[in-house]
């Protein structure tokens, strides 16, 4: 294990977050680099994505649905869906490699 060593993936990650462009519209979410992207934060980014895209999956299976007689999607699960996979995905991934740089940062700066 490499404590103080960057990883490959840590780089690509965090090369990523520091884009203005990949961030969109939730750009107000993204810290300082010295700050730690917070459980809350990329769960507020996670609702903002989950809901809107979730409600669009509900409509368009419930849409499916109809069209082959199958019964209706619950209206919640696909928001309740995409909003838990969109935070896992941030936390185990950007968010991570983001913490780590924000803890070097602060130690070093």
């Amino acid at each position: 294990m490499l404590p103080n060593d960057v990883l490959p993936s840590d780089r690509v990650f965090t090369d990523f977050c520091d884009r203005d462009s990949n961030w969109g519209p939730l750009l107000f979410l993204r810290p300082a680099r010295e700050q730690r992207m917070s459980v809350a934060r990329t769960a507020l980014g996670a609702l903002l994505l989950g809901l809107p895209y979730g409600l669009l999956a509900t409509i368009l299976m419930t849409l499916l649905a109809r069209a082959f007689s199958q019964p209706l999607p619950s209206p919640t699960y696909f928001p309740l869906l995409l909003t838990f996979g969109y935070w896992l995905v941030a936390h185990l991934t950007l968010a991570r490699a983001w913490n780590r740089r924000a803890d070097r940062l602060a130690r070093w700066g």
